[in-house]
């Protein structure tokens, strides 16, 4: 089979392969055009490269647009218009009901469920917990876990004695925001050594991963069992402190974590400090234990971990919103409304620049159809990205 040069496009146009990127893929034949849609018959190959008149991939970053990174180099396609506003911070599909998308919100302390978003028969749903107010206070972010259930944490500190830590919820709609005898809500879990949390994200099981922008660290949660809707047994529940003093938060922002399974690497959107981390939590060493407010498992530092500074400050001004997506880290920057996809190494791939007013992005996130979802905290709208090909 015959190698042909495919070239990729750049945020600025069409460029020769780069940055690591290999772009001698094989073809079955040359399609020829002179616009995309004469490309929608090869799904393989379905850009036309204007100056060469040929069908090729898309591509890396085509997510966030495949042009010049300009506004109208996607189509900003909203899925929800709001009936008030309540500042979305993040979003996810529910892996167990894909065609559903869970919004949490700040404002509120509620949870929005669109089911089928941007089709013509779309439907929502407001769900807000009893006991909301104590189990999902201005909730930065949400992340499903082990299957049935997601987590969620407060930016607060429990109006001053600072018992607040993430959150265990079943995704069960028969059991999720329904009242339980105890007044304690439908929370299946809770524990509480991370006040003023900025996001959070799912490993395995019951183990989740906080940002802590009180002791601005980075805390691992192990639930072990649930204790069932609205109950209130945390002793078997672990937490390992990692990265003391090594991330910073800001006022009113997400900053958003994905745990990468392959990896074993904790992905971070510091925001304060201006720039995206990388944490190996195998290579921490057992440390001293720390005071609490509840008896648990274990509450332990864990010493000596790496810390990879992959995107040093200069590109980003706000980093919120973080996914890791087909080998490409995918970041929104609440300061300035653009998104930025980075290799894993750090090296920028393609920007966007949404053309939302500053202080409109959070949570982003992949959906069943490989494309980006994000939430808009000013306008409570939800968006599907479209890049205009």
């Amino acid at each position: 089979m015959t190698l042909q040069r495919v070239l990729v496009l750049s945020s600025v146009g069409l460029l020769p392969a780069c940055s690591g990127v290999d772009a001698d893929v094989p073809l079955a034949s040359t399609v020829r055009c002179s616009a995309s849609p004469e490309c929608a018959a090869t799904p393989e190959t379905p850009l036309c490269d204007q100056a060469r008149g040929e069908c090729v991939e898309l591509p890396p970053g085509y997510p966030i647009g495949v042009k010049d990174g300009s506004p109208s180099s996607v189509a900003l396609v909203s899925v929800f218009e709001p009936t008030r506003q309540r500042e979305p911070t993040d979003l996810a599909f529910n892996p167990e009901r894909p065609e559903e998308l869970w919004v949490v919100n700040r404002a509120d302390d509620s949870v929005i469920i669109i089911t089928r978003p941007g089709a013509p028969d779309s439907t929502s749903l407001r769900l807000r917990d009893p006991a909301a107010t104590h189990f999902m206070d201005q909730p930065p972010a949400l992340a499903f876990g082990h299957a049935g259930t997601f987590g969620v944490c407060g930016d607060n500190d429990n109006g001053g004695n600072y018992f607040m830590g993430p959150s265990l919820f079943s995704s069960d709609l028969s059991i999720f925001a329904k009242e339980t005898p105890d007044g304690l809500g439908s929370h299946l879990d809770m524990l509480h050594s991370s006040p003023f949390c900025k996001g959070i994200a799912h490993e395995q099981a019951n183990v989740y991963w906080v940002f802590n922008d009180y002791d601005h660290a980075l805390d691992r949660y192990d639930f072990a069992h649930d204790h069932g809707p609205g109950h209130d047994d945390h002793s078997d529940g672990e937490i390992y402190r990692y990265a003391v003093g090594e991330v910073l938060g800001v006022e009113a922002t997400s900053s958003h974590l994905f745990y990468s399974a392959k990896e074993e690497r904790l992905y971070v959107a510091d925001t304060g400090h201006k720039r995206l981390l990388k944490l190996d939590p195998t290579s921490g060493v057992p440390g001293p234990s720390f005071d609490g407010q509840e008896p648990v498992k274990v509450r332990r530092h864990m010493d000596g971990a790496t810390v990879i500074e992959f995107v040093p400050p200069g590109t980003l001004e706000a980093p919120s919103g973080l996914e890791v997506h087909e080998g490409l880290v995918y970041v929104t920057d609440h300061a300035t409304s653009r998104l930025y996809a980075f290799d894993l190494a750090g090296q920028l791939i393609r920007t966007l620049d949404t053309g939302l007013p500053a202080g409109s992005l959070s949570g982003i996130t992949f959906g069943p159809d490989g494309k980006l979802y994000l939430v808009d905290t000013l306008s409570s709208r939800v968006y599907r990205v479209d890049p205009i090909l």
